[in-house]
């Protein structure tokens, strides 16, 4: 039983079965294309037949399949289009042709179908029309029940005005794609006859029919408690999942969900709130927009795609007022289960958490920060002691030496004494720096201060400083106003003039032989300037913001021949900003030079007094073993030769290693003093050169410093020492290395 053969309830056929005379609009459901294709060229190639006209609005795959069949009824297709009265449409571009705005346009309708249907009727010799359609299947596939119920009605309306039957067909699955019991309903409620799918209809006597009838109440009975017990369930999902949201919603933690595009889907308040967003700001935006960095981005989503569950993922995001916060991400992406067309499932998004560790990050970079400062500390405490282990031997090595020699030769006695006097002093004023330092720290010192003129302060320091200059063989330029009178300040005169020579000395120290130096007094509105410019070593970019910071000193090479304990520049600062002044340094980088410029407020004229000076000048003597001694600091290599030429050894002194090679060549040394720093090249490499001379390998080579840590005796070993001796020398520990050379080990 299909639409072209309807019988009732009963089984009994109609004597008038609708869609051939009468005016009828029914509706096929069916499974299965084949068996609709058959029902229609039954019902239309009847009408056909009987003198009817047609009209099929389908889709191309039906309207082909309608035309084969007629074809094979013995209906001649090609005559009947030309006649006018067997018209085929496609049900998609006619659908389209009355539609406005996805729904059905009445005037258009009625202008489109019902002239369609008019001259169809017109060509008929029955004066009626069977129609079949399959438009309102096209908008339930699209999901638009509205849509195709208005169609529905507006077929219903013209129904009334022109004589012709219509056919609906729906296919069966499309109902179980898209349950909607409902419009189910409604669109059999549209129709004056409803014909069940071939499952039914196929059904070949009362009884199985009426069986059928039964079990498909049966079944239905089964479905509406499985509908009960799905609402049941789908009001505690419903419930739970407004648990979830508001949990979601106002969770302490940042939340936020990520669609496979990378844009922001969802955020909950404390997100919003972290980085000061609202909804609309932050919601349907690329996620990388908020990253700082767009290199974590790449690699974070790089991760979530490979399926990675991350936890933990630093990144800085970026808010709304231009702050940076460092957060914590944990997230894991949700995939579709797999499929035949996507083995590997399909992504639907992502879901962050996102701890805010802003403060926490902080707070670590002001540890690591302060872990550096100590590491600095430290490494500067490290370097200070052993720069004043060196600066304390070389006096002391000076003093050793000069006492041994007055206790053995009375006649070089006052000589010696007076080496030692100096170097003693020396030492003194390392321990009144160190003091200096520790008192004014503490602010336990007090300036003595008095009107003076700066002039004679920076007299007296030049004066105190000409030895060494002279030593030096470097060129000073002082320039002083001739009205220097008037440049008067109240200062402590000791500690102005510790000042001034600080920078001279430092200039004198950074400058090599032969360098200049200019010393410059002069005014400038109420200020008495002071500029100290050399042109020596200079100063990095990198260390002069610091050169004013305490044991701070440039890093430097073995062969330094300046000293330092890293605290003179300390105390010029400490002491001038006492006096109300300033001091600034300047250079243009290494090997380029550099200036202190002292600023001190002026005051009225008064009286002035000025400072002496004092220093040593060099000596130089030359004497059975020949000994040579690398030393260029002058006492220590004098005093060393003195207490050697008293044991008997004839001795030779070199300052530098240059000379000191030279002498070699021309002369058989067998033992060879070396100081480590030296002005040309390092004592290392001045070992490692002699060592490659002819006879060199019987010559003793003894390394004479102040270094003395662990590595330092590695070097002067590995560099060809035969002994590391720490200064000041154990005088019967280098007597019995030079009476009997070839029996030493190194120590």
């Amino acid at each position: 039983m299909s639409i072209a053969n309807f019988v009732n309830d009963s089984g009994e056929s109609d004597a008038s079965p609708p869609g051939t005379r009468e005016s009828a609009h029914l509706v096929q459901f069916y499974e299965a294309d084949s068996f609709l294709l058959e029902a229609l060229s039954k019902l239309i190639g009847d009408s056909l037949v009987a003198g009817d006209s047609s009209v099929v609005i389908a889709t191309e795959a039906h309207r082909d399949g309608l035309a084969e069949a007629l074809h094979a009824r013995g209906l001649d297709i090609d005559t009947l289009r030309s006649q006018g009265r067997y018209v085929a449409l496609d049900a998609a571009e006619t659908l389209a042709s009355f539609m406005v705005n996805d729904f059905p346009d009445e005037d258009r309708f009625r202008s489109v179908i019902g002239d369609v249907i008019k001259r169809a009727i017109e060509k008929s010799d029955s004066h009626h029309v069977c129609a079949y359609g399959e438009m309102v299947a096209l908008l339930f596939a699209e999901g638009k029940g509205d849509a195709l119920l208005r169609l529905e009605e507006l077929w219903n309306a013209l129904g009334k005005q022109l004589p012709f039957s219509l056919c609906c067909g729906y296919p069966m699955n499309q109902f179980s794609e898209r349950p909607d019991e409902p419009l189910f309903l409604k669109i059999c409620a549209e129709h004056s006859h409803v014909v069940p799918a071939e499952s039914y209809t196929e059904l070949a006597s009362p009884e199985d029919r009426r069986r059928s009838v039964t079990y498909l109440q049966h079944k239905a009975q089964m479905l509406e408690g499985e509908k009960s017990g799905r609402k049941k369930a789908e009001k505690s999902l419903s419930l739970r999942q407004k648990e979830l949201t508001d949990f979601l919603e106002n969770a302490a933690e940042g939340i936020h969900q990520v669609g496979p595009d990378a844009r922001i889907l969802w955020a909950n308040r404390a997100q919003l709130r972290l980085l000061g967003y609202s909804a609309n700001e932050y919601v349907g935006h690329q996620l990388a927009d908020f990253f700082v960095q767009r290199d974590l981005f790449d690699d974070f989503w790089r991760r979530i795609m490979a399926r990675e569950v991350i936890y933990d993922f630093p990144a800085a995001l970026r808010g709304k007022d231009g702050s940076t916060r460092q957060v914590l991400i944990h997230s894991s992406g949700y995939w579709q289960d797999s499929s035949g067309h996507n083995p590997e499932g399909k992504f639907l998004y992502t879901r962050c958490f996102i701890r805010d560790v802003t403060e926490r990050a902080q707070l670590e970079d002001e540890l690591r920060e302060k872990v550096v400062q100590l590491e600095e500390a430290d490494q500067r405490k490290n370097e200070f002691l052993a720069m004043l282990g060196h600066e304390l031997r070389n006096p002391l090595s000076a003093v050793s030496n000069a006492v041994a020699t007055a206790h053995r030769d009375a006649s070089r006695r006052d000589r010696a004494l007076d080496i030692a006097s100096r170097q003693t002093a020396h030492l003194g004023r390392i321990v009144d720096d160190l003091l200096d330092v520790a008192r004014i720290t503490k602010g336990k010192i007090a300036l003595q201060k008095e009107p003076v003129q700066f002039g004679a302060i920076v007299n007296a320091a030049v004066e105190e400083m000409r030895d060494l200059l002279e030593s030096r063989r470097q060129h000073l330029t002082v320039s002083i106003p001739v009205n220097a009178e008037k440049i008067k300040v109240e200062a402590d005169r000791v500690r102005m003039q510790q000042v001034v020579g600080n920078l001279i000395h430092n200039a004198i120290k950074f400058t090599p032989p032969g360098g200049m130096i200019d010393v410059v007094l002069y005014r400038k509105g109420d200020q008495a300037v002071l500029r100290v410019r050399d042109s020596g070593v200079g100063i990095s970019q990198a260390m002069l913001p610091r050169v004013f910071d305490l044991f701070t000193q440039a890093q430097v090479p073995p062969d330094r021949t300046q000293g330092g304990l890293g605290i003179g520049l300390t105390l010029a600062r400490q002491l001038v900003e006492m006096h109300g002044g300033r001091i600034e340094a300047r250079s243009h980088g290494l090997d380029r030079g550099c200036e202190f410029e002292v600023s001190i407020p002026l005051i009225a004229e008064r009286k002035e007094k000025s400072v002496p000076a004092s220093d040593t000048a060099p000596g130089e003597h030359a004497k059975t073993r020949r000994v040579l001694i690398v030393e260029d600091n002058v006492d220590a290599a004098e005093s060393l030769s003195m207490l050697l030429e008293f044991l008997g050894h004839e001795v030779r002194i070199e300052a530098s290693g240059a000379s000191a090679l030279e002498a070699i060549r021309t002369t058989d040394f067998q033992a060879v003093l070396v100081d480590i720093g030296l002005p040309d090249m390092d004592g290392y490499e001045v070992a490692r050169q002699i060592r490659q001379l002819p006879g060199s390998r019987t010559k003793l080579l003894v390394a004479l410093t102040g270094y003395g840590q662990e590595e330092d005796k590695r070097r002067a070993l590995s560099a060809g020492f035969d002994q590391h001796l720490i200064k000041p020398v154990d005088v019967e520990r280098l007597q019995s290395l030079l009476a009997d050379p070839s029996t030493s080990t190194p120590t």
